[in-house]
């Protein structure tokens, strides 16, 4: 029973940490902030959550609008 907790606990902390640097994007120490920048604004996952978050926001406003109408 103990041996399950202790492998039970080291899968947790691993998947932990494979998850925290999953979600880190990766920068060049020599490369410019400026390019850095651009590189950031085209990766196409950040333009997905871009327009994501923009259909989010006028729904939002959208329904905030026809709430204050009323």
């Amino acid at each position: 029973m103990r041996n399950r907790i202790i492998v039970v606990g080291a899968v947790g902390v691993a998947a932990y940490v494979l998850g925290t640097r999953a979600g880190r994007v990766q920068v060049k120490s020599r490369e410019s902030v400026g390019h850095q920048l651009v590189r950031l604004w085209d990766d196409p996952r950040s333009r997905r959550r871009r327009r994501r978050a923009a259909a989010k926001a006028e729904k939002r406003a959208k329904k905030a609008l026809r709430k204050h109408r009323h």
